[in-house]
């Protein structure tokens, strides 16, 4: 749950999140040890649900391929040796500038 929040949320602060997510838990798997694949549902739901725009399903699942390539942790292993190399996943995000499409001048950019 941690790397769902450090996605989703940009000012991550470990002290804060932690507290959160115990006390989400609670909340989440109706206060048992365990989470039921219903339950994980919902909570799946609940998420991809608060974070678009419209309620529609190709945008849920969007939504939720994404969060998915972000989140999680890839092993390769090489066929010639052997060897594995875990990948950590990068957030990038790139910032552009839209010109509107209309006339604007300097001074009111």
């Amino acid at each position: 749950m941690k790397r769902i929040y450090k996605v989703l949320l940009p000012l991550y602060r470990e002290k804060e999140v932690s507290a959160e997510i115990d006390k989400q838990w609670i909340s989440d798997a109706t206060g048992q040890c365990e989470m039921t694949l219903i339950l994980f549902q919902k909570l799946v739901f609940r998420i991809a649900h608060s974070w678009t725009v419209h309620i529609d399903i190709e945008e849920y699942v969007e939504f939720l391929g994404k969060l998915y390539e972000r989140i999680i942790v890839k092993k390769i292993i090489r066929g010639c040796d052997g060897s594995s190399v875990i990948l950590i996943p990068e957030i990038f995000t790139e910032i552009t500038q839209d010109d509107g499409g209309g006339d604007m001048d300097e001074d009111e950019w």
